[in-house]
């Protein structure tokens, strides 16, 4: 008789979960959820949603929640890396990459995050955009997060959207990223 688990994996879910261990079951056996451990200062505004559809080569995943309310507030976004997004993140083309750190992960290990800064101009010449423009205009922290479970690899792709944080803010909610068991 098949698991619970393995059963809700494989048919399609929307759902909001009130922990990430809730959230972590109505998706596949091949996905790792993150908590973040660091949320500066931040109750989790609302449920975790889940969104699960389609099959093997097709599957799209999505877990979110947000944290705070307005303004300071972040939104931590993620799926399993071979899935695709079953509710993509907003991608603002104002953004620029502020600097590519590597931070150390628990079961991850090191790992590389990509910062940007909400602070071009749509129309004008790109600009650099600097560890100040995080705060000032809202940023963004991608990464790939690797892990193992039984022996079995695993990779999720994590997306951390800021409104009102700091670069070292938001680099730290990065990095205090675990795993869900």
């Amino acid at each position: 008789m098949p698991s619970v688990h393995a059963v809700q994996g494989t048919q399609d879910v929307v759902r909001s979960s009130t922990n990430y261990s809730r959230a972590l079951l109505a998706l596949d056996d091949d996905v790792t959820l993150w908590r973040p451990t660091y949320t500066a200062s931040l109750r989790r505004n609302g449920p975790i949603d889940v969104i699960a559809y389609g099959k093997r080569g097709k599957r799209a995943t999505f877990a979110g929640s947000t944290y705070g309310k307005r303004v300071p507030s972040f939104t931590l976004s993620q799926k399993a890396a071979q899935t695709r997004w079953a509710a993509t993140p907003v991608s603002h083309e104002t953004a620029g990459l502020v600097r590519t750190p590597s931070i150390r992960l628990k079961d991850a290990g090191n790992v590389r995050v990509r910062i940007f800064a909400n602070c071009r101009q749509p129309g004008t010449a790109p600009r650099s955009c600097t560890a100040a423009d995080v705060a000032k205009f809202g940023g963004t922290a991608e990464l790939l997060a690797r892990s193992t479970v039984n022996g079995d690899p695993r990779a999720t792709t994590v997306r951390i959207d800021s409104n009102g944080l700091t670069y070292r803010q938001l680099l730290r909610v990065a990095r205090g990223l675990v795993p869900v068991s």
